[in-house]
């Protein structure tokens, strides 16, 4: 017979898992305790080291920068006191910098042990904006924030004593009341990461212009370009200030800003300084125009200038003794500056048929009606 194999009998109730009670140790304290030693000694060496002046901010190295003044970074670091490089906020100090005029962005490194490194990067000009005797840098939005002298260098701007680096974008037309010699400071500009809004200064209704034709007529055998007309007799052309030229003893550095210039001489722009914003209308007409070359309208002169008033309008001129073309006022809806390629086109035929050399002043239409009449004044 085959052995059978009997299974243990288990007995009737609740079986418990008993588990290990581990007991603390002298050992495990002994870590705890050194464990707290340890952090007690990184923070006083932390405290020791964020006060000791072995590690404060003695050299400053700025990058990036042609219109920001590196005075003007040192202020706002604050380099004076040598601070800890431990202490130094450096995202206060970004924050700061983007305050100024010409900074769009900014980021600020500290390098041990006793360096601090700035790298800034500034507004792109587009236009040299010219408003009494300062010539301003303009970037794509209208803000001025840079100034440049007769040949295009830059000239950075430090911080006035006891200012701070605030924001500032001034709309033209703001302060119509500032006279033309009104002294210029630095006053800090738009912060980083926001562009300038402009709001649209009033600009001046467009009039037509009657011919100043004192009645005579065109002689018979003269050939005129269609749509314009001369003007014979003794009436003078309107006068305009002379537009200054370059310092001749002034060279052009590494850094020169060679772009169009356009001269602003509007009563309501008279006070725009650093941080100021002209008019989008003024700005995109400005540039098509300052844009220009002597050969686009037929010249054969070395430069062209581009002169804003309250009288004109917009004017084109050759030289203090060549000619004036004025092209007159734009406004968003009434009269918009995309009419500037044809008053370009128009300009561009008179001088070739005529002479530049026999044109004293040009009034180019104010439309593009079919019916539009250039008039002009010979010499």
């Amino acid at each position: 017979m085959p052995m059978r194999r009997h299974l243990p009998v288990r007995r009737p109730g609740t079986q418990v898992r008993r588990q290990p009670i581990r007991r603390s140790s002298p050992r495990l304290r002994s870590v705890q305790l050194c464990s707290l030693a340890v952090m007690f000694l990184c923070a006083t060496a932390a405290l020791a080291v964020s006060a000791s002046p072995a590690f404060g901010a003695r050299r400053l190295e700025v990058h990036g920068a042609r219109f920001t003044d590196d005075l003007a970074v040192r202020q706002i670091v604050g380099m004076e006191g040598s601070p800890n490089l431990f202490r130094l906020d450096t995202d206060r100090i970004a924050d700061e910098l983007v305050k100024l005029p010409a900074v769009e962005s900014a980021r600020v490194e500290v390098r041990l042990p006793e360096t601090v490194v700035v790298t800034v990067v500034e507004r792109e000009p587009k236009l040299i904006w010219v408003i009494g005797d300062r010539r301003y840098a303009v970037d794509q939005g209208g803000v001025l924030f840079g100034l440049v002298d007769s040949v295009g260098n830059p000239i950075p701007q430090p911080l006035a004593a006891g200012e701070t680096a605030q924001p500032s974008a001034e709309p033209s037309g703001t302060s119509s009341e500032a006279s033309a010699g009104a002294t210029d400071t630095a006053t800090p500009g738009v912060s980083a990461g926001h562009s300038a809004k402009s709001t649209p200064k009033a600009t001046p209704k467009v009039t037509s212009k009657s011919s100043p034709s004192p009645g005579r007529s065109p002689s018979p055998s003269q050939t005129l370009v269609p749509g314009a007309s001369p003007t014979f007799g003794p009436l003078p052309p309107p006068s305009l200030p002379p537009v200054p030229t370059p310092d001749p003893a002034a060279t052009a550095g590494p850094q020169v800003v060679s772009l169009p210039v356009v001269y602003d001489r509007r009563a309501g722009d008279a006070g725009l300084t650093l941080g100021g914003v002209v008019d989008p209308i003024a700005l995109d007409a400005g540039y098509r125009l300052a844009g220009l070359t002597p050969a686009d309208v037929g010249s054969v002169v070395a430069s062209l200038a581009v002169v804003i008033d309250d009288d004109h309008g917009f004017t084109l001129s050759s030289g203090p003794d060549g000619w004036v073309a004025e092209f007159g006022f734009y406004t968003e809806t009434l009269r918009k500056d995309t009419v500037i390629p044809v008053q370009v086109r128009d300009l561009r035929s008179m001088l070739l048929h005529y002479g530049e050399d026999h044109v004293a002043w040009v009034w180019l239409v104010a439309d593009v009606a079919d019916n539009r009449l250039n008039t002009y004044i010979v010499k």
